[in-house]
């Protein structure tokens, strides 16, 4: 097992996310709801295998007494001929994190052999590449080769085009929404919600048995072929992907599948994940047709917000996308950070060119971001 000064440092094909020494750094970690213990245990289990990405997870543990202090959930890629280390995303996370203890950042910092380590279990690589943070992280950094005095080095970081929306929510859920939406918005929603309701009552249901789980998510995809060809969840492996999340969210709360129901007809669809009082937008969807002029996607927001507020949470994410809406309920967009070290001059000249935009950043988005609403 290699040693740096403080640290074990394993690299791993698989990983007992679901353990207890994960699930503890997980809790005391910085890290988002893409890291959290339910969901990296389905991605490598359950989407990993039906692609060409090899696993690569890296375990920091303490030398004295074999506590876990840091967790690097990766994946080896190649595109277009360049091998690249990243996180482990395949288009299905908004938020990508390295895990560790707070509380062991400055031994992980004061630690200088710990990147020569890790980059040697990088290796062979062209490229080690971080997307969609959000904002820098320092021990990343030094994990990555950067020293502290260092102005200019090794790592390269900069901001992407995506950006999270996220933003504060509280009950009574009448108040939040008269202080926050505008006049404009509440009469468009009051005067299209009179309309809806000529067609049936309007309701909002929580999906929670597997057949009408299984159902709804098929509603889902069709609701989004139309509107999205490209979609990454229009592969059958990816809808049994999230099928999975969402099943799985039944037991642990990690997700939670809605629908917006008019009479006896689903209008609306949101599964949304879970997390520390924050319920983040993922995959949505709306029926067109008659409806489509009614807003169906607000009124199932309106109405999701209303939920999530009386079950106690403070915090709503809209996730990755820059579409009006979003602005409209209040978020406000934080622009995301990438962080990478060429490993080649191969590595250097295509993360160039990803940086400069162009053919090979449309591809890259094409091959590993999920389409959005």
């Amino acid at each position: 097992m290699p040693l740096s000064k403080d640290f074990e440092i394993q690299a791993h094909d698989e990983f007992d996310f679901l353990g207890t020494d994960y699930r503890a750094l997980f809790d005391t970690s910085n890290a988002t709801i893409f890291q959290k213990p339910q969901w990296l245990d389905l991605l490598y289990s359950r989407l990993v295998p039906t692609t060409d990405a090899r696993p690569l997870i890296l375990s920091v543990r303490d030398k004295n007494d074999g506590r876990l202090c840091l967790l690097l959930p990766l994946l080896r890629t190649s595109y277009l001929g360049l091998s690249c280390v990243e996180p482990a995303d395949l288009g299905a996370a908004d938020y990508n994190a390295i895990i560790y203890d707070p509380a062991s950042a400055e031994r992980l910092l004061s630690d200088d052999q710990l990147s020569d380590v890790v980059i040697g279990l990088f290796k062979p690589c062209q490229l080690i590449f971080f997307r969609k943070m959000q904002g820098d992280d320092t021990v990343l950094a030094h994990v990555l080769g950067q020293k502290q005095d260092q102005t200019r080095g090794k790592v390269k970081t900069g901001d992407m085009v995506s950006s999270g929306h996220d933003m504060a929510i509280w009950a009574p859920y009448e108040e939040w929404r008269q202080e926050i939406l505008s006049n404009k918005l509440r009469t468009r929603l009051r005067q299209k919600h009179k309309k809806l309701v000529k067609f049936g009552d309007v309701s909002l249901r929580i999906c929670t048995e597997e057949n009408d789980i299984r159902t709804v998510m098929r509603a889902l995809q069709e609701q989004r072929r139309e509107r999205y060809p490209d979609d990454l969840f229009l592969e059958e492996r990816y809808f049994d992907f999230y099928c999975a999340v969402a099943l799985e969210g039944v037991e642990t709360g990690l997700s939670e599948l809605s629908a917006l129901y008019v009479g006896d007809e689903i209008v609306g669809i949101e599964l949304g994940f879970i997390h520390d009082h924050c319920y983040h937008f993922i995959l949505s969807g709306m029926q067109g047709g008659q409806y489509y002029k009614l807003s169906p996607g607000l009124h199932l927001i309106d109405y999701i917000l209303a939920h999530r507020v009386e079950l106690g949470d403070t915090r709503i994410d809209f996730t990755i996308g820059d579409e009006d809406y979003k602005a409209s309920f209040g978020a406000k967009a934080t622009q995301l950070r990438l962080m990478a070290r060429p490993m080649s001059l191969f590595g250097s000249l295509a993360l160039k060119a990803y940086m400069q935009g162009g053919p090979v950043k449309a591809f890259a988005k094409r091959i590993v971001s999920m389409t959005k609403r």
